[in-house]
């Protein structure tokens, strides 16, 4: 029997051989489940030692790649709803908000309770799924249209965003590290950046996969967010590390925080 040092040693070697490889090829070339492979994954993801694609993983070091909303959204799919209704649960009556483009985002639009509160967003998919109530007000920024990530973006929405205030913003990242919060696209780091300035309080949203990591361009440093909602998995010892740096973190699991 495979231990499962072993088994995961395989995988880093297979995966460093530079290409993209499907959760069905390490299936055979272990001869285990696909469900022992995705479980495999997602700890050398945590690890930040691979990269999980829809249906597989690539090396790390593909750090500018970007993988589109379909693949993003069948990853982390338990987690990224925890830390959606949560972050749905700090948006009060009458608030107004930014929503960001994201997998996660997507969670906090879907679970929100107020009656009456204003929404700005640059992801379309959200603005259609806000539950409707009629003194709930959408607002889109406008901006070129990314099909891959269905996020408004450039001049257009970040002029937007720079003529208005509001109470919060809830962001995604793709990267998470002490200096701060990455994106792999320049476009869509510029429209965040205009978030974040936009906003009396910032949070980041983020699955636990992606701390440790730094994609191509930063759109904020780490002083500039006041919160990172995150889910269960990581690990205390990292907690920790962000929490001395200065930055609010809170950790969320089906029920409650942790």
């Amino acid at each position: 029997m495979v231990l499962v040092g072993e088994r995961r040693q395989k995988i880093l070697e297979v995966v460093s051989s530079g290409k993209a490889v499907t959760v069905e090829e390490l299936s055979r070339i272990l001869d285990v489940s696909p469900s022992t492979v995705r479980r495999d994954l997602r700890f050398l993801e945590s690890k930040g030692l691979l990269y999980r694609t829809h249906g597989g993983a690539m090396p790390p070091v593909l750090s500018s790649y970007e993988p589109s909303l379909v693949e993003k959204e069948s990853s982390m799919v338990e987690e990224k709803e925890a830390i959606g209704k949560y972050a749905a649960s700090l948006i009060e009556e009458g608030d107004t908000v930014v929503i960001d483009a994201g997998t996660t985002t997507i969670h906090i639009v879907r679970s929100l309770m107020v009656n009456k509160a204003k929404i700005v967003t640059n992801f379309l998919k959200a603005a259609l799924e806000v539950p409707y109530k009629p003194d709930i007000e959408v607002l889109l920024t406008g901006g070129n249209l990314r099909f891959s990530t269905q996020a408004l973006v450039g001049p257009v929405a970040e002029n937007f965003l720079q003529h208005i205030r509001v109470d919060k913003a809830f962001i995604g990242t793709n990267g998470v590290t002490l200096e701060g919060f990455s994106t792999p696209n320049v476009l869509e780091a510029a429209t965040k950046r205009a978030m974040v300035k936009c906003a009396e309080k910032v949070f980041v949203v983020s699955d636990s996969t992606k701390f440790g990591k730094e994609s191509f361009v930063r759109f904020a440093d780490i002083d500039e967010v006041d919160c990172i909602i995150t889910d269960w998995h990581l690990a205390d010892e990292e907690v920790k590390s962000y929490r001395e740096a200065g930055l609010e973190v809170i950790r969320v699991k089906e029920g409650g925080t942790i």
